[in-house]
């Protein structure tokens, strides 16, 4: 057994490597009964071995599909993946984790459902599905199967996400905020479905700072960009889907306006690290119900958008 004390934590972290593998913080215990596959203990276990130096992903990811063989291969060898398949089943069996990250939504239910229902944890990224009924198809196989199931935008991660919902909250209960803004990309005419591809990450910078009632959507069109009020019950925040470099978002309140940047050069890494976690502990990173509102959201936000009328959001599903 080895013992060492992370500065961060109050109480030291035990870690068992021979006959089991273990990890205990006082009366926390995690440990390879949580997990029907030995592979993701041992990856911990390697983690852990090896702490002193930065191992490199050609360690970990072992297998990759792309639509297009020359862009799979060029990905592959970038990354030092040794192994492309030209079928994504040939991958089940074969790995204890996916991640589905075809950039246009409406392919990841066929796409993430035979891992899912093989019980294969499974990362689903944004938009996690542009039809609801079939983000609550994967939902229902993730509980059925027992799979870990996690994705959509990992701007929830962003600390200027998460800082802009803190101040939200801290100045509704000092005065009130009277209404809210920001900016981020989205392309109506985008191959890859629309306002649902960018759109993905700006539902959930929404649901994250302001919380998932969006009540209505209502959208106006003019050369081609899209400015959006989302109507909560006592809130409207307009978005303006400009394609500039920089993001911005304000509240504007009763005794004070406060403006933020928002950095998400780190969301990526911040998103992946709490995949890695969900799937060594069996725990989702979130609630099903947060994979599945920002579809509903999206799903106003372009009927808006093509109809010029104002979209009521569906009831939440969890």
């Amino acid at each position: 057994m080895e013992t060492f004390t992370e500065p961060a934590l109050r109480e030291p972290i035990h870690i068992t490597f021979f006959g089991e593998f273990s990890l205990c913080a006082g009366k926390i215990r995690i440990d390879d009964s949580l997990n029907r596959s030995r592979k993701m203990w041992n990856m911990l276990a390697y983690l852990v071995a090896h702490r002193e130096r930065a191992i490199p992903q050609r360690e970990f990811v072992t297998m990759l599909w792309g639509e297009s063989a020359q862009r799979a291969a060029f990905v592959a060898n970038e990354a030092h993946i040794h192994t492309v398949v030209d079928d994504p089943a040939r991958m089940l069996g074969q790995v204890d984790a996916v991640m589905v990250v075809l950039r246009h939504g409406a392919q990841h239910h066929d796409a993430a459902l035979p891992f899912l229902r093989a019980g294969i944890s499974t990362w689903v990224d944004k938009p996690f599905t542009t039809d609801i009924g079939q983000a609550a198809a994967l939902v229902a196989a993730a509980r059925e199967s027992g799979a870990l199931l996690a994705g959509g935008s990992t701007c929830k991660y962003c600390p200027d996400v998460l800082w802009l919902r803190d101040k939200y909250r801290a100045m509704c209960a000092d005065g009130g905020v009277i209404s809210a803004g920001l900016n981020f990309p989205g392309e109506l005419d985008s191959p890859y479905g629309g306002l649902y591809f960018y759109g993905g990450h700006t539902a959930e910078i929404l649901t994250t700072a302001f919380g998932p009632d969006i009540i209505s959507v209502k959208a106006d069109v003019t050369a081609g960009n899209v400015i959006a009020v989302f109507k909560y019950a006592s809130l409207g925040v307009c978005v303006n889907f400009a394609e500039v470099s920089e993001f911005h978002a304000a509240l504007y309140g009763a005794k004070e306006v406060a403006v933020h940047s928002i950095d998400i050069s780190t969301i990526y890494r911040q998103g992946f690290a709490k995949f890695v976690q969900g799937v060594l502990t069996r725990t989702p990173p979130e609630p099903y119900g947060t994979l599945l509102r920002p579809v509903q959201i999206l799903n106003a936000l372009v009927e808006a958008a093509q109809t010029g009328r104002e979209a009521f959001v569906a009831p939440p599903l969890e």
